[in-house]
């Protein structure tokens, strides 16, 4: 089946009208190679998680889209319009949105699915959050006949807390846990981004139905390899955007402990700070402890221009506000560009309650951690000025982020979660026509 650019364009200017696998396992060797048929693949995405965004969530879901395009045919649903150059198809759809968006899904459903009927669907994907395009995709599954794939990148429960906002809000998230968590029972196949994650999901779900494969995230090695060849400038970079969760007066402070004692400090900032309030403030904090003439800015740029950015420095700094529990199972997306990069991560936060970022960093050699700005501070001078340490830290770094090739894991995505999703829904669907 293939659907040419004229027809995705004209499907796009209707959509616009209308508005457990084990960690790390194997692709089989048995699917290597054979032509066994092509699916196609529908990605549901909202906009804010897929370029031009620029959030973590952006990255894993657009990578897997264009691997996954080298193996089937992909066309991806988001808010946006415009073919890609890639390989995947991208057609806009107004997606159900956050907030009260969802009160116009029954009117817009239909529209979804007259548009999507034509391009003869496979297997849908949708990533978790939001819980939208989960419902979205399931309504989709049962009207057009096909498996549902769910990614979950995060917990129901860290989405929606029932201790915070008014007694309605409360009563929402409950019941957004619990569509949540019925949505995941319902998909043929689920996969999540850590291993903790995992857990928590077959100890919440009570899960024994089918396995909870491992997907983790990752970076784009073959492209970050470039980073290692830069000239060194910076002595560490913080790359991504500065929200209250990265703890930046905390951050601020670290910062003004490490120029204490390390004068010459020259640190990069790559992120569309300048953009926001938040940011606004960072910069005030700046100057209020005289680290401007420390620090330059980079706007945020494109995945392609980061590793020229990334190389510049020694160290790549992240950061996270005491237990904040939607990143207790996850590693920040820097982090793995980070390592890619050949930097060793300096981590302000909490190994014990961050466990999957003390797994990826602490447990490799790959970096330091440390919640307390003082003694961060001093650590990292401790590195900076031990070339030799450093050098083979970087190197320690380095061969950890290969261990994460987006390249690779997408392959294992699509061969040990999609195709046999797809297999099995059709010969099942088989076995129920004789």
């Amino acid at each position: 089946m293939v659907i040419d650019r004229d027809t995705i364009l004209a499907m796009s200017e209707y959509a616009l009208s209308a508005s457990k696998g084990t960690p790390f396992s194997r692709i089989p060797k048995d699917l290597v190679g054979e032509d066994k048929g092509k699916p196609h693949i529908l990605i549901l995405v909202e906009q804010k998680h897929f370029p031009p965004s620029h959030k973590a969530a952006s990255s894993r879901i657009h990578s897997l889209a264009r691997y996954w395009s080298n193996l089937a045919y992909v066309t991806v649903v988001t808010h946006k319009s415009g073919n890609s150059d890639e390989g995947y198809s991208r057609i806009a759809f107004p997606l159900t949105g956050p907030r009260m968006d969802f009160l116009k899904l029954p009117s817009r459903f239909p529209k979804l699915l007259h548009l999507v009927r034509g391009l003869k669907v496979d297997v849908i994907f949708a990533s978790f959050p939001p819980t939208w395009q989960i419902l979205e995709g399931y309504l989709l599954s049962r009207r057009l006949g096909c498996p549902l794939v769910v990614d979950i990148r995060d917990l129901p429960a860290a989405m929606f807390p029932l201790k915070e906002g008014s007694f309605v809000r409360r009563i929402f998230n409950l019941s957004m846990r619990f569509v949540s968590y019925h949505l995941f029972c319902k998909a043929s196949r689920i996969a999540t981004v850590t291993d903790w994650l995992r857990k928590e999901l077959i100890k919440t779900l009570s899960y024994r139905r089918k396995p909870i494969f491992l997907i983790p995230n990752g970076s784009d090695v073959r492209l970050f390899e470039k980073a290692l060849r830069v000239k060194k400038e910076f002595d560490l970079v913080y790359s991504g955007t500065l929200i209250p969760v990265r703890n930046p007066v905390l951050m601020l402070k670290f910062l003004h402990c490490l120029r204490d004692i390390y004068p010459r400090l020259k640190l990069l900032f790559l992120s569309d700070i300048l953009e926001t309030a938040l940011g606004s403030q960072f910069i005030l904090g700046l100057r209020q402890f005289d680290l401007s003439k420390n620090v330059e800015f980079e706007r945020m740029t494109s995945l392609r221009q980061i590793p020229d950015y990334l190389g510049k420095a020694r160290l790549g700094i992240d950061s996270l506000f005491p237990e904040v529990y939607s990143h207790k199972g996850v590693a920040s997306a820097k982090d793995y560009e980070y390592l890619a990069a050949g930097l060793p991560v300096v981590g302000l936060l909490d190994p014990g309650f961050y466990v999957e970022t003390k797994r990826l960093i602490l447990d490799n050699g790959a970096g330091i951690i440390d919640p307390d700005p003082e003694s961060l501070a001093r650590k990292t001078v401790d590195l900076l000025k031990d070339p030799a340490r450093l050098r083979e830290m970087s190197k320690r770094a380095r061969e950890v982020g290969m261990r994460f090739d987006r390249k690779r894991l997408a392959e294992e995505y699509y061969y040990n979660v999609i195709l046999p999703a797809w297999r099995e829904f059709n010969a099942r669907q088989s076995i129920s026509d004789f």
